[in-house]
């Protein structure tokens, strides 16, 4: 998933109709200065990284006069809110708010499809709310067709205890955002809060919107929107993990799903992500520590595979490679050792000094042990070996390596 800038986000909605307060990108105090006079009047300054918790943080302030955004701007520039580098703020036409509502459009697992989410009496206190007054939340499931009806929005809207304009303009912006949410393939579309002026004008001032990133081959707009530092949620992607979503995108008929620990120096390429758990758990429980998770689904496996081997190997500090998984039944075994085994031979690794633990199974499995000889070293394991057994052998190969 890919989290927005939220400038990102509140431009998707006005594009698609929805009232939102005027706005403009700062990246320097002189600029937010001159955008501040443009919009006239107080301002908020906000830092724009994908990230929540902005406001308890620090990192939304209400400003004003210009040279007060310029100064709230300096001081924001530079900093880290969530572990991400403040670049640049959004400065924003303050609103006199008189009513606060919450609205979203997410996925639900549980009826299979997209939900709409809408309260009356909340906004940026949703949750705390919704703890003591649940019944205060309407949650719609609706068909992913390719408008909301409308009187699907008046009926949530209605619900929730609205009536006159008020409602006729909640269900309008309702159905906007459902056209946001499925031409843009979100898994999330948040307004919190939604706001009513002193004119009584139903108004955005803040927006959510989270991209489903395996839908990224549809949407090459999406180059232009989403943060080129990149963002695995919570963080700025690592170089290792940028370069393996290059990797990724190499064909969109399958998906590498990556992360790097930095403090760790056991590689993982073990797929399947209970075996991924059992794994990490396991080596945790040996004292060592993973540097990466790693799962591939079907498609150009060979050469992700080796691919993802060659960059992840390049990668200083390592004091082993374990690669494999459960049983597989999805993708031959022989096709992905003969990528990794690919890249081992191209570095020229041996692996009685650099220790490689495979434990496969699956279709394949005899091929991809006589692969695997080929790399002077390998430990080759099978069934018969189980995934915490395997990790005790490349723990112990590893600590050999330990300064």
């Amino acid at each position: 998933m890919t989290r927005l800038l939220e400038h990102q986000s509140l431009g998707l909605l006005e594009a698609a109709g929805v009232p939102v307060a005027p706005f403009r990108v700062a990246r320097t105090p002189d600029a937010a200065d001159a955008v501040a006079r443009t919009l006239q009047g107080p301002v908020m300054v906000k830092a724009l990284v994908p990230a929540g918790g902005r406001q308890k943080a620090g990192a939304v302030t209400r400003v004003d006069s210009p040279a007060e955004a310029a100064a709230a701007t300096a001081k924001l520039l530079g900093a880290t809110i969530g572990h991400f580098p403040v670049q640049e703020v959004l400065v924003q036409k303050c609103l006199d708010i008189r009513e606060e509502y919450f609205c979203a459009l997410t996925f639900d697992s549980e009826v299979g499809g997209p939900v709409v989410l809408f309260s009356a009496a909340g906004g940026v206190d949703i949750e705390e709310l919704v703890s003591h007054r649940p019944e205060a939340l309407v949650t719609r499931a609706v068909e992913p067709a390719v408008e909301l009806p409308g009187f699907v929005a008046l009926e949530i809207a209605e619900a929730a205890g609205l009536k006159g304009q008020r409602l006729i303009d909640v269900a309008k912006v309702l159905t906007a955002l459902y056209t946001v949410f499925r031409a843009h393939d979100a898994f999330l579309v948040e307004v919190n809060p939604l706001a009513v002026d002193a004119a009584g004008t139903v108004v955005v001032p803040s927006a959510v919107v989270t991209l489903d990133s395996q839908a990224d081959f549809r949407h090459p707009e999406w180059a232009r929107l989403v943060d080129p530092a990149g963002s695995n949620g919570w963080r700025p992607l690592t170089p290792l993990e940028r370069r393996l979503g290059e990797i990724d995108a190499t064909d969109p008929t399958s998906a590498i799903r990556f992360n790097e620990f930095t403090e760790g120096h056991i590689a993982c390429m073990v797929t399947g992500g209970g075996s991924g758990l059992v794994v990490f758990d396991h080596l945790a429980r040996l004292g060592e520590t993973p540097a990466t998770t790693f799962d591939i689904t079907p498609g150009r496996v060979e050469e992700k595979m080796y691919l993802a081997t060659k960059a992840i190997l390049g990668r200083p500090g390592l004091r082993g490679l374990i690669a494999g998984g459960n049983i597989s039944n999805f993708i031959p075994i022989d096709v992905k050792v003969r990528g990794v085994v690919r890249a081992l031979r191209e570095l020229g690794v041996n692996a009685h000094e650099f220790p490689v633990v495979f434990r496969y199974a699956g279709p394949g499995v005899e091929t991809a042990r006589a692969l695997s000889a080929e790399v002077p070293g390998v430990d080759f394991c099978d069934e018969q070996v189980s995934l915490e057994a395997a990790v005790e052998r490349i723990v112990r190969r590893a600590a050999r390596r330990k300064p």
